[in-house]
């Protein structure tokens, strides 16, 4: 009997060690799709973002022939060289992905060679003509549409190794079916600790992922495993709120972005619409601005703009919403106030 029961643990034993491969593999594949995105699709937002800000020195320097502009076009310059170097020197990028970084890093360079001739041309009294400044803009879009691509790329590389998981998925149940078939006690344990250990969370994971891929960055999957399936989800969390952060709030202040802020304006406006209740907009221009920038440098023109914020905080509610507007334009939606409300809040913090 027991020669009988240890014969028909064989093939059990056999399925179970091929059941633990294809589990591996699946969690192998999909985070490694994970990482690789994490790893490439935040640092290649950043480099669109500030290729796109690079015309801002550039006319402030146009407009005022500020040495400080034009250090700081310099700088940004490098900084964007530097972040092409890590690309080029990351060993797992796909030889894809490369090629399209040299695409973007070639029309780059044409963009930072026409700004420095435009401003040297100015500086030496030479006229700048529109034909230079709108090539200047199209190189510009033009290397924001590659990284764009990019962009998109990885986040049809990663669906695509979603599929492969998906795949692997398919082949543990057909695993565990056949274990099932066999009848046996032992079987049906092994089948539903697997059933618990595998397909539940994988089916969380694939729930995110599609949650994910349509858009919706505030999905996070609730999963407490302590095994590979739990550090994965802690993973997909982490790049969520990571993209959730850049989506929504102004990297200097920790405000709301323009886009935010106008969505949460919009829907305040539909309340107010539907229940009649106030609300008070305020809109504040930080005035000298550019004086401090050209008289201080960014870096002071930066922490002030970090400094209002902290201000603007804490004059206001919890309950209501604050926004970058533009560059030193803030927006304030009082939720649920009186106009009488809103003008001594406006005044108070005129006055701080």
């Amino acid at each position: 009997m027991i020669l009988g029961t240890g014969l028909m643990l064989v093939p059990l034993l056999l399925l179970g060690g091929t059941g633990y491969a294809l589990y591996m593999r699946t969690i192998d594949s999909f985070e490694t799709a994970m990482q690789r995105s994490l790893r490439v699709i935040l640092p290649v937002s950043e480099l669109q973002r500030r290729i796109l800000e690079t015309d801002k020195p550039l006319d402030h320097y146009l407009y005022s022939t500020s040495q400080l502009e034009r250090e700081t076009f310099y700088r940004e310059s490098q900084e964007i060289d530097n972040l092409f170097d890590k690309f080029s020197n990351d060993i797992d990028l796909l030889q894809e992905y490369r090629d399209e970084i040299a695409r973007a890093r070639q029309n780059w360079q044409g963009v930072q060679t026409l700004g420095r001739t435009i401003m040297d041309r100015h500086a030496a009294g030479e006229g700048v003509t529109l034909v230079m400044l709108s090539r200047f803009e199209n190189l510009q879009r033009e290397t924001s549409r590659i990284l764009e691509q990019l962009y998109r790329s990885l986040e049809s590389d990663m669906q695509r190794n979603y599929q492969d998981a998906l795949r692997d998925r398919h082949q543990i149940q057909a695993l565990l079916l056949v274990i099932f078939v066999a009848g046996v006690i032992v079987a049906v344990m092994v089948g539903n600790r697997l059933a618990r250990q595998v397909l539940d969370p994988l089916a969380r994971l694939r729930r995110g992922t599609e949650r994910f891929g349509h858009g919706d960055l505030s999905y996070r999957i609730r999963l407490e495993n302590e095994d590979e399936f739990g550090q994965l989800a802690r993973t997909f969390n982490e790049m969520a709120d990571e993209l959730e952060f850049l989506a929504s709030y102004d990297s200097l202040t920790g405000l709301l972005n323009k886009r935010e802020f106008e969505i949460r304006l919009n829907d305040e406006m539909r309340r107010a619409r539907r229940a009649r209740h106030p609300f008070v907009l305020l809109l504040l221009d930080l005035d000298y601005f550019k004086q401090i920038n050209d008289t201080h440098g960014h870096q002071v023109g930066d922490q002030t703009l970090r400094t209002l914020a902290a201000l603007l905080k804490k004059q206001v509610r919890d309950v209501d919403y604050i926004g970058r507007y533009g560059g030193e334009e803030f927006g304030v939606i009082l939720t649920d106030t009186s106009e009488q409300n809103g003008r001594e809040t406006a005044e108070r913090i005129r006055n701080c």
